[in-house]
């Protein structure tokens, strides 16, 4: 077994099922990466899988060989998951973003075609990995009251590998899905034994996290389910197959190393982010407790290196933090590599941002979406200096209020919380520093009760942002359409509707959006939209299945559950030649000269990345 790069694995992985399996007549097609953020899909926050974008293919909604023209596919996903966001950092092997190296066989070759498929590329030394067979335990699902024992796959291995290393396991350990509801099957994963200097030997490999036996792919999720509403496993009109392997951990075992982050995946991003940003002194610091098997550094370092990963990409989708799905999730990563930063490695704040030029360097030619560094960090740069604020401002509250007073312990942290806003890390950090005792018993519940009643305020929020149906709430409802393509011509593409609310009196439109507007901005912006008005365009509607809606170009921002038919507002004569078209469930004016005069009257920041709008029709 030769030593790769990750960029050498990847490239493999992807050459052996588009090239090399050509030769065997089964060629697959390379589909790029889909965004971190699914479309579509209201139970995933992120794309968690390379499967994700083909779930309507395995449903038989689509038709792969009308989109890609094949049943066999192939792709590096981007991927990101949150429920081991704890202990990252401190586990050798769980990251929140991986890229996720699969393939698919869609109604097409089935399980015993994909274990010989999985063995060709693991084992052969001349185009695949040139792994040890003999260090194999492949694993099978042993069934359970819903679904049998994989009996095919297991008769697959056997051909392959002796009988006594295939491992019977739970559905706990060997039932794959992306999800509480949609497309799933049981799988066949591969452990590599990597010897007894990593753990001791089992009987049945698979069952506990022993670091012995190292999970190497997932070769086949058996797409034989679908698990609908009401948690029922019903047999899918398309059997498919579906492969996963992570190319961090991939990494680690053909580059020879213990842990992800010592494998060129992340070493350039610790050596020469990380630690490049560290005084000479402070790095000899943080060098001796890197060496180290157990380390708070360590474990922070690491951290760092995994979460600004993530925030680099989930930023260069255009997320912002916020304080709500996935945008809370991007403003935890920074913050907790604020923390990592400050309090354990002894940076200064003002140079995390700096770190990203390593990262950015590192994949703005696999994903070109990356290759925007200074926009990137730019959003970072306002997301610590805002943090750093909250910091500064705990810090004098727990002065003032503590430490001056001669107290040794914070007695109700959460009385800290709502006086500045500090999170409860941050609260435990400063204590630390100020070298305070903190007692946290009651923090949690008092936040949980806090929450629920901050959720029972929000009671005056409208559906879809409309106050009532009257005739002006319905004429400036079809407004905020002209002023959103209006925004999009004038500020470019990335513009989206955020949210919305409209009264009577005016409308209130947020869009995403970095930077304030000008003033020749605005005003061209009422331009366009009174020059749209003084064309008297008619408004029309059209109720089309969702995959048609989609394919028309209306724009859809947001995650709802749309139901399998539409409604697509467009403004124009045709669908195909509007001006404007969204999905939408109305009211609106029938003409547009039934709007009268645009104008803008006030643009503003309601938050980071994204600004508002109040406009009025005269």
């Amino acid at each position: 077994m030769k030593s790769m790069t990750s960029r050498e694995i990847r490239k493999r992985f992807i050459d052996y099922f588009v090239n090399i399996l050509d030769a065997k007549n089964l060629a697959h097609v390379e589909v790029a990466s889909s965004s971190l953020i699914p479309e579509n899909h209201p139970t995933l926050l992120f794309t968690n899988s390379g499967m994700v974008q083909f779930t309507p293919y395995f449903l038989s909604i689509k038709d792969p060989v009308q989109d890609f023209k094949s049943k066999r596919l192939c792709s590096v996903q981007k991927s990101l998951r949150t429920g081991d966001l704890d202990i990252v950092g401190l586990s050798k092997y769980h990251l929140t973003y991986f890229e996720m190296l699969g393939s698919w066989s869609i109604g097409d070759y089935g399980k015993t075609m994909a274990v010989k498929v999985a063995f060709d590329l693991l084992t052969n030394k001349e185009y695949g990995y040139g792994l040890d067979a003999n260090r194999f335990y492949p694993t099978v699902f042993a069934g359970n009251d819903e679904a049998p024992f994989d009996e095919e796959t297991y008769e697959a291995w056997k051909t392959l590998i002796p009988v006594e290393k295939i491992c019977k396991l739970p559905a706990s350990e060997n039932w794959w899905a992306p999800g509480p509801v949609g497309p799933c099957g049981p799988c066949t994963e591969i452990l590599y034994d990597r010897g007894p200097e990593f753990g001791p030997e089992e009987e049945v490999p698979g069952m506990t996290d022993n670091p012995r036996y190292l999970e190497i792919w997932n070769a086949g999720v058996f797409m034989q389910y679908n698990r609908n509403q009401e948690g029922v496993l019903e047999p899918l009109k398309t059997q498919s197959v579906d492969t996963g392997a992570g190319l961090e951990r991939f990494a680690v075992l053909l580059q020879g190393v213990d842990s992800v982050y010592e494998s060129d995946v992340f070493s350039g991003i610790i050596n020469d982010g990380i630690l490049a940003q560290l005084d000479q002194a402070q790095l000899e610091k943080v060098k001796k407790e890197l060496i180290k098997d157990k380390s708070n550094v360590k474990s922070a370092v690491q951290r760092v290196a995994d979460h600004l990963r993530a925030s680099t990409m989930l930023i260069a989708e255009g997320l912002f933090p916020s304080n709500k799905d996935q945008g809370y999730v991007l403003r935890r990563l920074i913050r907790k590599s604020f923390d990592a930063c400050v309090w354990h490695i002894g940076m200064d704040s003002s140079k995390i941002p700096n770190i990203l030029d390593v990262i950015v360097e590192e994949y703005k030619e696999i994903y070109p979406e990356v290759d925007k560094l200074d926009q990137i960090k730019q959003v970072l740069t306002d997301e610590i200096n805002a943090y750093k604020a909250v910091a500064d401002n705990t810090r004098k509250f727990i002065q003032a209020n503590y430490t001056k007073k001669g107290l040794n312990m914070i007695d109700n942290p959460f009385d800290i919380y709502q006086s500045v806003g500090a999170s409860k890390e941050l609260i435990g950090e400063i204590a630390k520093e100020q070298k305070l005792d903190v007692n946290f018993i009651s923090f949690d519940e008092k936040l949980l009760e806090h929450q629920e009643k901050s959720k029972a305020n929000q009671g005056d929020r409208f559906k879809g942002g409309l106050g009532d149906h009257s005739e002006e709430t319905t004429r400036l409802h079809t407004a905020t359409h002209l002023l959103h393509k209006a925004l999009r011509e004038v500020l470019g593409d990335h513009v989206r509707q955020m949210g919305s609310n409209i009264t009577p009196e005016r409308l209130r439109f947020d869009f995403a959006n970095d930077e304030k507007m000008t003033d020749e901005q605005i005003k061209e912006v009422e331009r366009i939209v009174n020059e749209k008005i003084a064309e008297k365009l008619s408004v029309n509607k059209v109720t089309l299945s969702k995959e048609d809606a989609e394919k028309s170009g209306a724009l859809h921002f947001f995650k709802e559950k749309y139901g399998d038919q539409v409604t697509v507002y467009f403004i124009g004569d045709t669908l195909e030649n509007a001006w404007s078209k969204e999905f939408c469930g109305g009211p609106h004016v029938e003409n547009l000269s039934e709007l009268g005069q645009f104008k803008i009257q006030k643009e503003e920041a309601v938050g980071k990345g994204v600004r508002r709008i109040k406009a009025v029709l005269c």
